[in-house]
């Protein structure tokens, strides 16, 4: 079988979770006698490469030179790992691939063309799974904008901006957003008719496209790919190591800000942080590193991120936006660390709370620093987290493969 996948960054300059995952699975089909190319859009790569016995291909972001390379290539499958809208790698690029492959696959490792605001969160307050109403969409942007007051929604602030949006909305710059977002949820309808295989291995997700009207058989909930339990690195015995562990891109989203400022809020003072990711954002990173002075290991790769788990007490994940369902968090509890997260969708869905792992309030420092002191001080009395047991680790990457056979 011939594969192409598809995504915009690559190993080893980038290291995200979506490169990680994208990576595996080509060694994975690698392995099993496939034929595997990688195209990557990343303006900063000039000509092909080869990592790790992967072949990468640098394309341009150009919808001509893509049409023409899969006529040349004559893929048995085009699968994509990411979704760019105009910046490339959008419903375009599916609709090629459909007329120039056997077979279009597409993983959701993002949210992609749902949440207009990449969280879920309605009017910046609760939760929210329904993104099929541009009107209702467009009211919570605009109370996003005017910063909706945290608690009731008959605050008199509150009011005002419901009152001020009744407003807004009727002007023609809210029927443009309007447009906009009608118009993912088009590109979201053209996607799923392209695909002949959707994968996402998030089940709240899954349930949540539901939801939303989209029934396709094509939409499939996968298992990750991860180590074996033979590959796993003996924790210490158990015992406080006052450390903690931020791992992730370095910008706004991932919320390393809110961990920063937590950090100055705690009581032990003896904990130290530290930060493993991407410089996304320097500003950004410059901004936090002045909030708390913490140790930053740089971009790890994958076996060295994995084998510091076990030097931790807890990996801290303070999103800020919506999580499929973080690779780092499955791979945290096979190495028995628990994880302390935001109230974001991908994270409330996984962590078992007093478990695997505690959850504080979306986008406040304030709980999140509470949150450390209590798991902390439940530690002192003796407390260890709790896992699933079993290895389906074979089991996961057969009913991955059996997709390409």
């Amino acid at each position: 079988m011939k594969i192409l996948l598809v995504i915009g960054k690559y190993l080893p300059d980038n290291r995200g979770g979506m490169e990680i995952y994208s990576h595996s699975l080509a060694k994975l089909l690698l392995q099993n006698g496939h034929n595997v190319e990688v195209a990557i859009l990343d303006r900063g790569k000039t000509s092909d490469y080869i990592f790790e016995d992967v072949h990468i291909i640098s394309l341009k972001v150009d919808l001509e030179n893509f049409s023409s390379f899969l006529q040349q290539k004559n893929y048995d499958i085009c699968h994509f790992q990411e979704y760019h809208g105009h910046r490339g790698i959008n419903t375009a690029w599916f609709t090629l691939a459909k007329q120039h492959c056997k077979k279009v696959f597409f993983t959701f490792h993002l949210p992609y063309l749902t949440c207009y605001k990449n969280d879920f969160r309605y009017k910046g307050l609760t939760d929210c799974d329904d993104f099929s109403l541009p009107q209702r969409c467009a009211e919570c942007i605009i109370a996003t904008k005017l910063h909706y007051m945290p608690g009731s929604h008959l605050s008199a602030y509150n009011l005002g901006v419901d009152l001020l949006a009744s407003v807004l909305k009727k002007t023609s710059k809210i029927k443009k957003l309007k447009g906009r977002i009608q118009s993912r949820r088009d590109d979201l309808d053209e996607l799923i008719k392209c695909c002949d295989q959707i994968f996402v291995y998030g089940k709240w997700f899954k349930e949540l496209l539901k939801k939303n009207g989209y029934h396709s058989a094509t939409i499939k909930l996968i298992p990750h790919l991860i180590k074996s339990v033979s590959d796993k690195t003996k924790r210490d015995k158990p015992g406080i190591k006052n450390k903690i562990l931020f791992a992730g891109r370095i910008e706004e989203q991932k919320g390393l800000h809110l961990l920063c400022e937590a950090m100055n809020l705690i009581s032990n003072r003896k904990i130290e942080l530290d930060v493993a990711g991407n410089k996304v954002d320097n500003k950004y990173f410059e901004d936090c590193a002045r909030k708390f002075p913490f140790n930053f290991l740089g971009s790890l790769s994958r076996d060295r991120l994995l084998s510091i788990l076990k030097d931790y007490d807890f990996l801290i994940l303070p999103s800020v936006f919506t999580e499929m369902y973080s690779l780092i968090i499955r791979e945290a509890f096979y190495e028995q660390l628990p994880v302390i997260a935001s109230a974001a969708k991908g994270n409330i869905d996984v962590i078992s709370e007093g478990k695997s792992g505690f959850i504080f309030k979306y986008n406040d420092p304030k709980d999140l620093a509470r949150v450390i002191n209590a798991a902390y001080s439940l530690k002192q009395n003796g407390w260890q987290p709790a896992f699933e047991k079993g290895d389906a680790h074979q089991d996961d990457l057969n009913e991955i493969h059996s997709y390409y056979s």
